[in-house]
């Protein structure tokens, strides 16, 4: 199946629509990814497809083609996940060429949310604050970032979801008096989206590794983590939702407690691959 580059001089919510509204796969570039050169791994399915590409936190980013029907599955289980309902008005701030921020508005579309994306951009920091603001949503969805960005100025939000990477200690400090809720997220453009996700109330007492606990899988996904706290080992992943139906090596590290929640740690130097 032939694809077509998403044209991303456009809004977010612009961006988004033309994903799902494309009779053709799409495939998103970042814009700091469009002077390299990258190996995009042909495209055989007849069924649509979305390309995405990794961080590139281990290498060269890689780009990684899943259908969209199992982005759309992924946004779904992640409003379950979330407890997100079609009364909620939402407030995304991201990237919508990474699959947190396309998720989350995949999430929000197949639920007929009211909601507002609005593409983060270093140094706007005075714009995400007026529309957090502005909106007065019911779920703030963006990555830590923006959030530490934003801790010394007088806003709240119920819900603050919040993913790509694990927050520090003194994050949730910061947060308690911005939110009711806060929600860490584990995910992967490869998985297709969320993966783990664990909540807390402001209120709660935060553990001394609570920052790197994103909780148990959702919906669909195996986490396979022989690791504990003093030696973390590979996590190894399956989910429905995944560019492939077999188990792969994400890429991380950690471990699994009691209650089968998971740790994230750190990168392992394998790049993320099938088993």
């Amino acid at each position: 199946m032939k694809y077509r580059i998403t044209p991303l001089d456009q809004s977010a919510k612009e961006i988004v629509a033309h994903v799902i509204q494309s009779d053709q796969s799409q495939l998103l570039i970042p814009p700091r990814f469009k002077d390299l050169e990258m190996n995009i791994p042909s495209l055989k399915k007849t069924e649509k497809h979305i390309g995405l590409f990794s961080s590139g936190t281990t290498g060269t980013p890689k780009c990684i083609w899943n259908s969209l029907e199992r982005l759309k599955r992924n946004a779904l289980f992640t409003a379950d996940v979330f407890l997100v309902k079609p009364k909620h008005k939402l407030l995304i701030l991201a990237a919508p060429w990474h699959v947190a921020g396309l998720s989350w508005a995949l999430m929000a579309e197949q639920l007929g949310c009211e909601y507002e994306f609005i593409t983060t951009k270093k140094g706007d920091a005075e714009n995400w604050l007026e529309a957090v603001k502005e909106i007065k949503p019911d779920f703030l969805l963006t990555v830590p970032a923006v959030l530490r960005a934003l801790y010394k100025e007088d806003w709240f939000v119920p819900n603050i979801v919040f993913g790509g990477y694990s927050v520090e200690p003194e994050d949730f400090e910061s947060l308690t008096t911005h939110c009711e809720t806060m929600i860490q997220g584990y995910g992967q453009t490869e998985a297709g989206g969320l993966i783990a996700a664990r909540s807390w109330g402001s209120s709660e007492n935060i553990g001394e590794l609570d920052h790197l606990c994103c909780g148990k899988p959702i919906e669909g996904v195996h986490l396979r983590c022989e690791g504990s706290a003093e030696e973390p080992t590979q996590i190894f992943i399956q989910s429905k939702t995944a560019f492939t139906p077999k188990e792969y090596h994400s890429g991380d590290l950690g471990f699994k407690d009691g209650n089968e929640n998971i740790y994230i740690l750190g990168r392992a130097e394998k790049e993320v691959r099938e088993k």
